[in-house]
């Protein structure tokens, strides 16, 4: 600056743009490791939701699951029987978390997902289905532990 005009003077904090370049791709980074902290956050209390739900549902048809294994049902079909109800439950929450998201974008006008929501939302919509099934399977297979006598003497 002296060199153009020695009469200008700078009043303000004078910085190199490669710092200041640095400093703002460190926010950037800052922010994007908050945001997928809170998305890990957001999908462990999703998982321990579900997990929850299914526990409880367990217990509250603990004598239904063991009349049905007394009366000689299949592992295999008592399992479809109690997954069927958390699937249901994961598909609609994806239906609705998809459709609010694709409006949502639609109305940034593309803002959100950058024109990438054919591939964002269907991979977003697998990873939760896989990460409720997995909830779920845990209560599920507690449920074909259970013994058709206690199930009938504990009422």
């Amino acid at each position: 600056v002296a060199a153009v005009s020695p009469m200008l003077r700078l009043t303000h904090g004078v910085a190199i743009l490669a710092d200041t370049m640095n400093l703002d791709m460190a926010a950037g980074r800052l922010i994007i490791l908050a945001v997928l902290l809170v998305a890990l956050s957001a999908l462990l209390l999703s998982a321990a939701g579900i997990y929850a739900l299914m526990s409880i549902t367990i217990t509250r048809r603990r004598r239904e699951i063991g009349i049905r294994s007394a009366l000689g049902g299949q592992p295999r079909r008592l399992l479809a029987s109690i997954l069927s109800r958390a699937t249901g439950q994961i598909a609609i929450g994806i239906v609705i978390g998809v459709g609010l998201s694709g409006l949502t974008d639609r109305a940034m006008d593309g803002w959100m997902m950058h024109g990438q929501g054919t591939y964002l939302l269907p991979g977003v919509a697998a990873l939760m289905t896989a990460v409720g099934l997995v909830a779920a399977i845990g209560p599920a297979r507690r449920a074909l532990r259970i013994q058709p006598t206690e199930a009938l003497k504990a009422e």
